[in-house]
């Protein structure tokens, strides 16, 4: 009798729980919309990759940051477009308030650009230097359909101190002090 009685709670359970998951399933199909678009399909944007990206965008660090001062320092971005553009391909650099341009454009577009085309600029500036950090950006952006995409870079006076430099340090001083992680994250 007793063994019955625990092979019906058992059955019973099991039936309620694939009630209860066909119930949520269908109950997740159903999106809670705005009464203005039931009924219509919604738009969601293509999930795009950075290799899939419109645009790709680098900063070539420069041979020599200056230690201090106001020597030149000449920063070579590439731009490569990924994809067809319907428009002009438009670029700006963003400098720190204590870096002077001697040399090359601030902003600009290219029109025509292909897909697989590379373009180049250039800008020399001055105050750029190991003094303290200091950041120069290059964003760039062209318009695929109706929209405005772009991407941006970024080089730094001093690429000792950012994230990416220190990050490997300090995760080897945490393993030195705590051991070794056996998340298995990161390995």
């Amino acid at each position: 009798m007793r063994n019955r009685t625990t092979l019906t709670v058992i059955l019973f359970g099991l039936i309620i729980g694939i009630s209860g998951a066909a119930y949520v399933k269908d109950k997740a199909k159903s999106q809670r919309n705005p009464a203005s678009v039931s009924g219509k399909k919604i738009w969601m944007p293509t999930p795009l990759g950075k290799h899939l990206a419109l645009l790709k965008v680098e900063i070539t660090s420069p041979e020599l940051i200056p230690e201090s001062g106001s020597d030149e320092v000449t920063l070579v971005g590439r731009i490569l477009v990924n994809q067809e553009l319907q428009g002009d391909l438009s670029y700006s650099w963003s400098l720190p308030e204590d870096v002077q341009v001697l040399e090359g454009q601030i902003s600009d577009s290219f029109p025509n650009v292909k897909p697989g085309q590379i373009v180049e600029v250039k800008l020399t500036v001055s105050g750029f230097n190991k003094e303290k950090q200091r950041l120069i950006s290059l964003q760039a952006s062209g318009r695929k359909g109706e929209e405005v995409l772009g991407n941006s870079a970024v080089v730094s006076s001093r690429p000792e101190d950012t994230w990416e430099a220190v990050a490997p340090e300090m995760r080897q001083a945490a393993e030195a002090q705590l051991g070794p992680a056996k998340s298995g994250r990161g390995q």
